[in-house]
């Protein structure tokens, strides 16, 4: 036992010799300045890297076919299928229908995981970074939920 304390005791005296020599502070330095740049350059590469926000395209309960421009696979022809996909489940209350499609909410989710390592708390969060753009307010008195199993996001009272 005596023999580590000695060992751990001359090391310490050698490491505080070592830091009165140039050399040890300019390394030291070096170190600190390398650690810090990889947080800038890793915080850096988040922000040229992302990409566009997703559009929020509300989906519409009427069930109207696509405009004639509209090819059968957009989004205005999967909102139809979406909640006549929700209301063939059973679902009556409008507040469990979703209002958004669900492979953009899941596009957003990913790419809010990819840059945060974790998924979003709620819906305002994937607004409030940006994730999503050009979603209206909610109505008085309702306010948007995300659900993510299945991913969608629909208007619930507050």
């Amino acid at each position: 036992m005596q023999k580590i304390l000695f060992s751990i005791f001359v090391g310490i005296g050698y490491g505080l010799q070592a830091l009165k020599k140039p050399a040890t502070w300019a390394a030291i330095a070096l170190l600190v300045a390398l650690l810090w740049w990889k947080g800038r350059h890793a915080e850096a590469g988040k922000v040229v890297h992302r990409e566009a926000p997703i559009e929020f395209k509300p989906l519409a309960a009427d069930g109207a076919a696509p405009a004639a421009n509209e090819a059968p696979g957009t989004v205005a022809a999967a909102a139809s299928d979406e909640i006549a996909d929700a209301i063939a489940a059973g679902v009556t209350d409008p507040e469990k229908l979703p209002v958004m499609s669900s492979r953009q909410l899941e596009v957003a989710v990913g790419r809010f995981h990819k840059d945060n390592l974790r998924l979003p708390n709620d819906a305002d969060e994937l607004i409030a970074q940006k994730y999503l753009v050009g979603v209206p307010p909610a109505p008085p008195g309702k306010r948007y939920v995300l659900d993510l199993s299945p991913i969608q996001m629909r208007l619930v009272s507050k």
